[in-house]
């Protein structure tokens, strides 16, 4: 079988996602240049040359693919993607990029094996259909996998983040300092929180008020856990409470919680086990026991 299908639809697929991304930056670019009010000359020059594709194509495909700026989809999509860890402006251009290049990639290299298949045109263009749905769903699933596995990292050490956060504002440190603190402690066992906890601390610094910074954690996370520490810090800033006992408390709430979880799913084990015993370990019980009686049994009955 030739390689050139699989060489071809790789190419396809980096033509798409280069394509794609080309088209955002230069619209980014141009979009700054125009709102900061250059008048170099060559970058004028440089922001003004048409588009690798008309603006009204570009314009009418991202409405199709919902990708359009401002558009509630491409809100979902960005916010799904910071939730992932991805903080990066081009984040958004290269996750649509790989969704538009695996579904032309992969009917693509899947023409040789589908051609060589006794089919009808029928069955031939659907699959070719489930492969370009595959392709273009793909990361999605993906992409949620990827938040849900992140999420559970930043629930788990969170607990030690609090305990670590104590033990700073009790030795006399500010609230800022201790989450720089804990950002530079955990940034080898925990880089997910700890990255959280440090953007907070540049949001801070940067000069963003405290409440908005940790509001924007909270969003960020997507974690319940995150917003109801947030709700407490904002809480406690605001009404000027104990900073060190709000932290103690919802360190303490956090293990009760984990706690009763794990107390849950022990007592669900007995009741998931049935299953399994019923249809594996006791018809093996059964041969063994009453295997050799049965073979006594019709050793007589024969004699």
């Amino acid at each position: 079988m030739s390689h050139f299908p699989l060489i071809f639809g790789l190419l396809a697929a980096l033509t798409a996602i280069c394509l794609f991304v080309s088209l955002r930056g230069s619209s980014r670019v141009r979009r700054r240049l125009q709102s900061q009010g250059r008048t170099e000359p060559g970058l004028i020059r440089e922001a003004e040359q048409p588009p690798v594709l008309p603006s009204a194509f570009v314009k009418k495909f991202e409405q199709k693919l919902g990708i359009e700026k401002d558009s509630p989809k491409f809100k979902e999509t960005k916010k799904s993607l910071v939730t992932a860890g991805y903080l990066s402006d081009r984040a958004l251009a290269v996750y649509v990029g790989i969704r538009l290049g695996l579904a032309l990639a992969l009917p693509i290299v899947a023409l040789p094996w589908v051609l060589h298949k006794p089919w009808s045109k029928v069955l031939v263009v659907g699959a070719f259909y489930l492969l370009i749905v595959a392709g273009y769903f793909l990361p999605q699933l993906v992409l949620s996998r990827l938040i849900a596995a992140r999420q559970t990292r930043i629930r788990e050490s969170l607990p030690d983040a609090l305990d670590l956060m104590v033990v700073c504002v009790e030795a006399g440190q500010g609230l800022n300092a201790a989450m720089k603190r804990v950002a530079e402690e955990m940034q080898y066992s925990d880089p997910d929180l700890a990255g959280e906890i440090l953007q907070v601390n540049l949001e801070i610094t940067a000069g963003a008020e405290r409440e908005q910074a940790l509001r924007n954690l909270a969003e960020r996370t997507g974690v319940d856990e995150v917003a109801s520490l947030c709700n407490i810090l904002i809480q406690s800033d605001r009404f000027g409470t104990s900073i060190a006992q709000a932290l103690k408390v919802q360190s303490e709430t956090l293990r009760t919680t984990r706690r009763q979880k794990l107390e849950e799913l022990a007592a669900k084990t007995p009741v998931k086990l049935v299953f399994p015993l019923l249809l594996f370990i006791f018809p093996a019980i059964l041969v063994v026991i009453l295997g050799p009686a049965m073979i006594r049994i019709s050793e007589n009955l024969l004699k």
